[in-house]
């Protein structure tokens, strides 16, 4: 072979030389790619059990909402929810106090009980605010809830001047 046709061979891109540094550029960023997206993988998960959360409440909250402003008192509605495993627990009627501990301290003030929040497995913590005010069944404590699946009573009833939205 001679020194021009060695020579030509290097410059020729489509040439057998040059098709190693191509693959080779291809495979560092497909490499790249996946590391990000197998990275991404926890973040989506979390995500998903979040909204899985926030999902279930939606159901409680638009419902009490909707009974407190629009209905009459002793009015009722029934839920089915099921709360994920990756939840710690969720507390109606009451503002977060103490951190990602599970109150200790169960009675209801009228002044936070219009808050819900929850907490997750993770540490994190989400409060929220609510038209309705939010108590248990007999309108002394919070109402609060653990994972698993409940049928959850709603009843729309008055204490002295405030209404609730009482769970059971």
């Amino acid at each position: 072979m001679t020194n021009r046709k060695v020579h030509s061979l290097f410059r020729n891109n489509t040439a057998v030389v040059g098709k190693p540094i191509a693959l080779l550029v291809i495979l560092i960023i497909a490499g790249v790619i996946l590391t990000l997206f197998f990275l991404m993988i926890p973040d989506l998960i979390k995500e998903t059990q979040r909204q899985n959360v926030e999902g279930e409440l939606d159901k409680i909250v638009v419902e009490a909402t909707t009974m407190f402003e629009y209905a009459e008192n002793g009015t009722c509605k029934t839920l089915a929810v099921k709360f994920p495993s990756s939840l710690r627990f969720v507390v109606f009627g009451s503002a977060p106090t103490h951190g990602t501990n599970e109150p200790t301290n169960l009675n209801l003030d009228e002044h936070t009980s219009n808050n819900y929040y929850y907490v997750m497995d993770d540490g994190t913590i989400h409060p929220f605010h609510s038209n309705a005010r939010f108590s248990n069944y007999n309108m002394t404590q919070i109402a609060l809830f653990h994972p698993g699946s409940y049928t959850i009573t709603l009843r729309l009833c008055e204490k002295g001047r405030n209404t609730y939205v009482t769970m059971q």
